[in-house]
This record gives structure tokens, sequence and C-alpha cells, in this order.
């Protein structure tokens, strides 16, 4: 539209204000432009207001002048610098007229472009332009970035460019909505599209251009302004936060989980054979001798899984020096972001309590706790379950399949973390059908067949490296897995028998295991009340629930062998998300009954928390597996004398990948036997009894006829140096 369509304009006044702080050299020019487009709108009358914040160089007095020479401009002055938003204030609350537009006094903006803004204010209650290309230094736009990521995560805020010092406003937006109390910095223009859409006004934007400025310095991104921009951001924040009470408890319960996850890690946590063989496959990485396309091996059949973990675990020991402890940090991370990410699936569809109850007795529970405090790739899996259950959920909540998507990618990380979950494919793959068979008039789905080849195609890619793999290995993962299923004894049975085998797997394995601390009582009562709670709150999401828990669990009844804690990751925190979902029971007209279920549910909780706690892994001693470990290689280095020599470790649950780690990370590798024996072997024995001349171990014997040059004992374990004996005599 152009200054001379006046005639389409509803709007009779408008005022106009220019936030300035030493700006000598561009305020005239700036507000003479103004007038003129102004005077082209034909208006019945207007304002410009000039709000001289405390500027130390000339620009009241020009300011000043030209109001002197027009009546329809006048000046607000600051005895001193207040800041950016204290300037937009004196704007706001002295304009007279209906309609309110600002746009800085630097003259970055054509303000003749103010049609763009009037065009829209008619059906709006607040427009905010957006620079087009923005004329800025690359840090102020680095900042702009990093700000408007804050106010999506804070506020949900998705506008394109809401520090644009160009925007018009209805008077009503500024009586109905709190008073403005950001003082300085970004959080003034934030402040106001965030109150403004909270009380449901309209907003709309529109693409202005953006010069360079003709002269003076720009100040709102320096180091003060943007601290206090982003404490008026957390003032903010809290002072619209809803709920303060489940807020400050759900901080308290990720701490908690934190803590217990945390605390004294590196003393704690496992390190033995597979992590010390995690550790120099993601060294190899690191340094650059070989990048591998399969993961750990799995415990049965000769399978391989995807090398996901080893990438995950090469981001934190990168950076901290290729320290095993990262990557134990970064598996209690996860378990903290896992407890929190209980708590969002709760809120959404049970209520803030549901997640809160679910999300706590989560982070209590010993069996999880001890899954978060040591590196290992199951440990992961609950968080990539929860991403495939949100994505299926997204996907019935918006009928759109292109949530799939989601649903894929997080399918192929849990594959890559254990081969159980796997069971998550039919669980997902009931849930699609399901969405499927549904038809609705009023919400028809969306994106049927894109959004399911996509998934497909997503989950391909993310698991080529072992596609890939299984490709130059005539097809060695895939023979494996069909050979598991066809020939062994690991997967069968009847359909009668693994119904019968179901209940255990839920009442001992699932329920007892991690929610009741293996109490009987409770884990009977536990048991029945997340069956109720699935019959109370039938609907979409119990309905997954118990598909995803009980579908998991007769799948799982064909494994024939040992089901440890960790096999259950993939479905673990279903029970306790309906758990939670008791407190969402709604029971019309009975308040004395919804009275004493809130409270019978409350003393549940308190006894749980009770019985977890006391079952707490931190209440045990440390096992520091890593200091002994790097004990005994610095040990076995400095009786090296410098000289090569090979090594062994005898122990019945054990294998000497973590002595290698640090032997190699030391700089003092052991060689390879019998490829490169040497004149001494060091056996490291932690079996009660050894006898190490004698051992059948492959290095023992690949080493030849020895005899035992020294014993010592160190760190609880025995430490022998053995020198080749030919003769065979003592």
């Amino acid at each position: 539209m152009t200054i001379s369509a006046r005639k389409n304009l509803f709007i009779k006044n408008l005022s106009v204000f220019f936030p300035v702080f030493n700006e000598e050299g561009n305020i005239a020019v700036t507000v003479n432009k103004a007038l003129q487009a102004l005077e082209k709108l034909e208006l019945d009358d207007y304002e410009v207001i000039i709000v001289n914040d405390g500027s130390t160089d000339d620009t009241g007095k020009v300011s000043d002048d030209l109001a002197k020479k027009n009546p329809r401009v006048r000046v607000i002055h600051h005895p001193k610098n207040l800041g950016y938003g204290e300037a937009l204030k004196s704007g706001f609350y002295n304009a007279k007229y209906e309609v309110i537009v600002y746009t800085d006094g630097d003259g970055q903006f054509d303000f003749a472009e103010v049609t763009k803004f009037l065009e829209k204010i008619e059906n709006h209650d607040l427009v905010i332009g957006y620079r087009i290309k923005r004329q800025d230094p690359l840090f102020r736009i680095l900042f702009k970035q990093g700000w408007m990521l804050s106010l999506l995560l804070f506020f949900r805020l998705t506008l394109k460019d809401v520090d644009c010092g160009f925007k018009m406003v209805k008077r009503k937006v500024l009586e109905k909505i709190p008073h403005l109390e950001s003082s300085r910095g970004a959080m003034i223009n934030a402040e106001l599209a965030i109150k403004t859409k909270k009380a449901h006004f309209k907003t709309a934007q529109v693409g202005v251009n953006h010069f360079a400025r003709r002269s003076g310095k720009p100040t709102g991104a320096n180091i003060n302004v943007i601290f206090k921009s982003y404490l008026d951001l957390l003032k903010l924040w809290w002072f619209l936060k809803t709920d303060k009470l489940i807020f400050i408890l759900i901080i308290t319960v990720l701490l908690l989980a934190a803590f217990l996850r945390f605390y004294k890690l590196d003393q704690y946590m496992i390190f033995l054979g597979d992590e010390g063989r995690d550790a120099i496959i993601v060294k190899d990485m690191v340094t650059g001798v070989h990048f591998p396309l399969i993961g750990p091996p799995t415990s049965v059949g000769n399978i391989y899984l995807g090398p996901l973990y080893y990438y995950m675990m090469a981001v934190p020991m990168s950076i901290f020096y290729l320290n095993p402890v990262a990557a134990s940090g970064m598996v209690a991370l996860i378990g903290v972001l896992t407890v929190g990410f209980i708590y969002y699936l709760g809120k959404i569809w049970f209520g803030k309590k549901a997640g809160l109850i679910a999300a706590f007795l989560y982070a209590i529970s010993p069996v999880t706790i001890n899954y978060s405090r040591f590196s290992w790739n199951p440990n992961p899996l609950p968080f990539f379950s929860l991403a495939v259950i949100l994505g299926l959920y997204k996907m019935h909540r918006t009928r759109n399949f292109l949530w799939l998507i989601l649903t894929a990618a997080a399918l192929a990380a849990a594959a890559q973390m254990h081969y159980l979950a796997l069971i998550l494919i039919p669980i997902a793959g009931i849930l699609w059908i399901i969405e499927l068979l549904q038809k609705s008039d009023k919400r028809p789905a969306k994106n049927i067949i894109s959004g399911t080849i996509l998934a497909v195609l997503v989950f391909l890619l993310l698991m080529s490296p072992l596609l890939f793999f299984d490709l130059r290995h005539n097809w060695l993962n895939l023979r494996a897995v069909n050979q598991l299923f066809t020939q062994s004894q690991t997967f069968q049975g009847n359909l009668i028998g693994n119904i019968a085998k179901m209940p255990t797997i839920y009442l001992d394995k699932l329920i007892g295991r991690y929610m009741a601390g293996e109490n009987f009582y409770l884990t009977i009562i536990l048991s029945l009340l997340v069956i109720v709670a699935l019959v109370i709150n039938w609907g979409w999401v119990a309905m997954a629930l118990a598909v995803w828990l009980f579908v998991g669990i007769f799948i799982l009844s064909f494994y024939q062998q040992s089901i440890y804690d960790h096999y259950l990751g993939f479905l673990n925190p279903a029970p306790f998300l309906l758990l939670g979902s008791l407190s969402a029971i709604r029971i019309p007209k009975l308040k004395m009954e919804k009275w004493i279920i809130n409270l019978g549910l409350v003393v549940l909780v308190i006894i749980l928390a009770v019985v977890n706690l006391q079952e707490n892994p931190l209440r045990n001693l440390p096992n520091n597996q890593l200091q002994k470990t790097q004990t005994i290689a610095r040990f076995v280095i400095g009786k090296t004398n410098d000289l090569p020599f090979n090594f062994a470790l005898l122990s019945k649950n054990n294998y000497d990948s973590a002595y290698q780690y640090y032997l190699d990370l030391y700089g003092y590798k052991p060689k390879p036997v019998p490829a490169e024996k040497t004149r001494q072997l060091f056996v490291v024995c932690e079996d009660l009894v050894c006898d190490p001349t004698h051992s059948p171990k492959y290095e023992v014997a690949g080493f030849g006829w020895s005899k035992i040059d020294w014993q010592q004992d160190q760190c609880g374990v025995k430490i022998y140096r053995l020198v080749a004996n030919p003769s065979g005599k003592p």
C-alpha cells in the first residue's frame, strides 16, 4: 500500500514515538521523514513523541528544536539514561491516541513503511516488524539468534524478529495487559509480545527494510544490557508462571535425580571388560585410528548392535580427554532427562500432578538409578523408548503421519542400544494400524503415505552403518538373527505357556524390581493399581500404554533365558506413568471419595519413597573399579623397567580390556601374544585362587613355558611377573 492510499485506512489518529539515546546525528532526519510520511496519510490528527533517554550529546537540544518548529512534536526528557525499556514505556504510556507506532530514532528504518502496519492493524492488535535483511554487526545477529531460542524455550514465542524496533499496537492492549516492567535491553519487546499473546490478542508480522546507521553507535548489545535482559526474562517467566509449587517440586525431583545419578560417579561406576572395550573403541575413533560401523556385541547369537552408542560416547570423551567418567556422565545425564521426559508425558496426558508422581518414583527407583550410573549401551534405552511413544502420540493428536519420522528415528536409536528394543517395532506397528483405521471427518489423517515412507527411510538411514557392515561381511548379522529365531533355544515357546509367563514378568521383573523394592505386598498392590489406572483412564493414551506394556511383555515371554533388569528398559517407564495417572481420576459429586483417594495416593508415594530410598545403591560402599584399574595399570608400568611386556588377566567374571585401555592411554601398550612375545608377562589375578604358570588363558599359554619372577598384592588382587622358563623346571 502506498502513502496516497489513505482512504482505505480505518484509523483517524496516530501516536508516533521515537526512543533515542545519543542520536544527535540521526534524530532530526528521522523525525522529518516521519512527518512527511504522516502528512501524506491524511490523518485527522497525529502526534510525534521523542523520548530522550538521558542523552549526553546534543540529542536533547536537537529534539527541543524540532518540537519548537512543529506543535505536533513533543519531547520527553529522562534526567539520566534509564534504558531502552524505560524509554519505550514513556512512549507507550504518554501516547494519547488509540493506535501507537514506534521505531528507533537511529534512522535504520524507513518510516514510510508504516503503511504495511496500518494494513494489518485493523484486524490485529499488535503488528511486529521483522528485518528482511538485517544491517547489524555479527555479534548482534548472533545474540539475536540466542535470544530467540531463549524465548522459544521459556515462552514458546515463535516470532521472526521480536526485537525489531518497528511496531504498532492498539492502546487497548496496553490497558489490558499487566504493566510493562522491563527496564533495559531487549526484554521490553519480548515482554510486550508475550503479554499480548497471553491476553489472547491477535499479533501479525510484516517485513521491513533495515538500513545501516548513518552515525552514532548501537548500545543494545553490550554485556551489561544482555545480562539485564536475561534477568528480566527470568523475572517475567516467573511472574507469568502458573502452578509455581508444582514447578518447584519438579525442579526438586530433577535435582534429586541428578544427585542420585551423579554423586561420586567416578567411585561407583562400573569399569570392567565391557566398559574398557567400549573405551578402547571410542579412543580409536577420537584419535582417528578406526571409525566403527558396528556397535557392541550382544550376549546371544553372535549379533552386533549398531554403532550409535559409540558415537554418543565419543562426544563427552573427546571433550574430557578420553576420561571414561565422561561417558558415565553422559548416561547419568540421559537418566535425568528421562525423568524429565516422564514428567512431560505424564503432564500432557494426565496432568501435572500425575507427571510429578511418575517422575519422582522413577527418579528414586533403585534399578533406574543403578543403570544410570555407568556407561553401558542398554542404559539410555528408556529415553529413546519414550521418544518412540511420543512420536506415536503426536501422530494421533495431530493426525499427521509425518510424526512417524520421530518414532522411526527413536526406534533406530533404541534398537542400537539393545536388540530387545526391536520389540518396539510391532508395538509401533499396532498403534500405526489403529490410527490408520480411525476415520474422522473433523480430523482427517494427513501425510499417511509420505509420513510412513519417510519414517522407513529415516530408520534405514540411521541403521545404515550396520547395514553397510553386513553388506561387506556376507550379511553376518542377518544370518545370526535368523539362526537365533529359527535354530537356537533362545526364542521359542507356545502361546499358552508364554501367556502363563506374563504375570511373572509383570509382577516380579517389572513392578517388583523397578517400583516396589521387591516387597511382596507392595508388588501386588502396585500391580493391581496399574491395571485399575488403565481401566479408569481408558482412551487413546491408556490404550497405547497398554499395548506398549502388555504386547512388550508378551513378546518378551518368548525369550527362554534369564530376564535381567535391563531387558525391560524398552518398557519400564509405562507403569510409572500409569500409577501417576491415578491422581487424575475424576469422580463427579463424590468429593469425600476423591479426597480419600488422594490421601491414599500420597501415603502410597511416601511408603514407596521410604522403601526405594532404603534400597538406594548409594548406601553401598563405592566399588572404586576405575581407581583400582588406574592404580594397577600404573603399578605394572612402574615394574616394566621401560621394557616391552605382555599382559594377561585371570578372572572368571572379567576380561582385560579395562586394563588394556589404561596401559595404552598411559603410553605403555602391551605387546600381543604370540605375535610379539617379550621377556616378561604381567598377570593380574582377580580370582581367589590363581596358578598363572599353568593357566590355559590364551595370553599365558601363548607366552610359553614360564615361571613366577615375583608376586605382589595391589588393590586386593595378585600381580605376577612371569619370565620365560624353556626347561619347564621350577
